[in-house]
């Protein structure tokens, strides 16, 4: 299975996060990478390790990325998703800008909340967002909670069901 390593970036370009992923599947516009629990990750809060499984979507052409995971044993646990700029990957890497805002929907309850609203405003002035981006990073988090709420794939429960040696 071919590797590739993801690097995530704050909007400075100070490191978000850094770790090694497995690509599932691969198209110009999509790119769908597992992360297994015991994988090394390095972020701005240290070095740390996964402790749960993680099926991420990348894509070229959208302002988010989906992070689904679930815990050790296999239960649910969410689908996590960061509004960010479009990826893209090349030369052995992932990159993408995270723009703080999150989208998560929790599996065990069907909670689903917008996420680190107070990073976004701090960063906007901190970072100097300017305005264009920071419309289009409201209206990608509004497009994903319409998402879920009409459970379109892969918005919807369907991926629960994926495992390593499958296809997503």
């Amino acid at each position: 299975m071919k590797s590739l390593f993801l690097r995530s970036t704050k909007y400075d370009g100070s490191l978000h996060y850094s770790y090694p992923t497995q690509v599932v599947h691969e198209t110009s516009t999509v790119l769908t990478v597992y992360v297994g629990p015991g994988t090394p990750i390095k972020s701005y809060r240290g070095a740390m390790y996964a402790t749960h499984h993680s099926l991420q979507y990348y894509w070229a052409d959208r302002r988010y990325n989906l992070h689904i995971s679930w815990y050790g044993d296999w239960r649910p646990r969410l689908h996590y998703i960061n509004i960010a700029t479009p990826a893209t990957w090349n030369e052995g890497t992932i990159h993408f800008v995270d723009m703080d805002l999150d989208v998560i929907w929790r599996a065990q309850t069907g909670e689903v909340l917008l996420d680190d609203e107070d990073e976004f405003a701090l960063h906007q002035v901190r970072f100097g967002y300017p305005p264009a981006l920071i419309t289009a990073c409201q209206r990608s988090s509004a497009e994903v909670m319409e998402l879920i709420a009409q459970r379109v794939y892969p918005f919807d429960e369907s991926l629960y069901a994926w495992r390593p040696n499958g296809t997503p």
